[in-house]
């Protein structure tokens, strides 16, 4: 009996030993574990530190400005404004766009866009029946679009925003300066680089909108002049001496200069009234010279800066797209000699 109390003595010790040995052991590999999950946990977090630091960085924010002519003067004065907000941010930001106006290539332009997947699009919108299908595709692909300098009147675009002039006032406002020098009557011809723009016929609507409210002013012609120098200047001589005109308004930046250079051309100053867009040189020099009476300003450095710091804003810190409307600023024979010094002065004006 003493033996059989003995063994159970030394089996209960035994046994109690033993699971002090298992707890002993379960407590080390518990907390190990829970430090090595705290240990992945802190890793992830770090991790998605870095990657969210990664994406703030200006440096890897794209954005491209899509502009529909990139030759064009105009468009060297948007990139102007461009380039300044690129270095001002530090991001990757860049013009690009056809050399000539194309449609169909400003299309593929944005459609390699896409797939590039940068962080926004700025681009012009001339034809809504060719654009707005790639820009709706861009939205829906997470990158955000606004449209500056043109844009399809009404609720024609799907973009989210849009950074420019009024197109259809400033058209009013030529007219209503037309009307100004030229009086109620007269005959009247039309000028633009793309009559199938949207810019174009915007600003056209604009014009008869205002002249519609004079019976004796008529219109009588529009001419699509083009961009190619030599045929857009052809184009508005020929504008000029085929008719016997009282008036003409250019609406935009190259066929205003050169109706102007034809008007000097013929030494017809002072025999019509010439109004256009733009405050290129020459278009100053020949207000200064009394061939074209005025034109409309409409800020192209600030269309390019402006866009590009909204869009930037937008994806970066969650600011909201609005549209932005630049001015529309007049300049004549009272104010064409402190653009004139501007441009001395070597400043960007147009």
């Amino acid at each position: 009996m003493k033996k059989v109390l003995i063994w159970l003595m030394v089996l209960i010790i035994a046994t109690s030993l033993a699971l002090i040995g298992v707890g002993c052991k379960e407590e080390p590999v518990k907390e190990a574990v829970e430090e090595e999950n705290m240990e992945e946990a802190v890793e992830e977090e770090n991790m998605e530190e870095a990657v969210e630091e990664e994406a703030m960085d200006p440096a890897n924010v794209k954005i491209r400005v899509v502009y529909h002519g990139t030759s064009l003067l105009f468009a060297q004065l948007i990139n102007a404004g461009v380039v300044a907000a690129q270095e001002e941010l530090g991001a990757d930001v860049k013009m690009v766009g056809p050399i000539e106006s194309n449609v169909d290539e400003q299309v593929a332009i944005i459609e390699d866009l896409i797939i590039q997947e940068v962080d926004g699009i700025a681009t012009t919108n001339v034809n809504s029946e060719a654009f707005n299908p790639v820009i709706k595709r861009a939205i829906d692909a997470g990158i955000p679009v606004v449209e500056y300098n043109s844009q399809p009147s009404g609720e024609k675009s799907v973009r989210l925003a849009f950074i420019g002039q009024s197109l259809k006032e400033s058209g009013r406002e030529a007219a209503r300066i037309l009307v100004e020098y030229m009086g109620e009557k007269g005959k009247v011809a039309i000028t633009t680089g793309d009559a199938a723009a949207a810019w174009s016929q915007d600003r056209e609507s604009g014009v008869r909108e205002i002249l519609d409210q004079y019976p004796n002013i008529e219109v009588v012609s529009v001419t699509d002049a083009g961009w190619e120098e030599q045929a857009m200047y052809a184009a508005c001589e020929n504008t000029l001496l085929s008719k016997e005109l009282d008036g003409i308004i250019s609406l935009d930046c190259c066929s205003t200069y050169g109706m102007g250079r034809a008007i000097r051309a013929h030494e017809m100053v002072g025999e019509l009234v010439h109004i256009g867009y733009d405050l290129f040189p020459e278009t100053l020099e020949n207000i200064d010279a009394g061939a074209t009476q005025a034109t409309l300003g409409q800020e192209p450095f600030l269309q390019g800066y402006v866009t590009v710091m909204e869009l930037y804003e937008h994806i970066v810190n969650g600011k909201p797209l609005e549209d932005i409307w630049t001015d529309i600023y007049r300049c004549d024979d009272s104010n064409v000699a402190e653009w004139l010094e501007k441009v001395a002065n070597g400043e960007l004006v147009g």
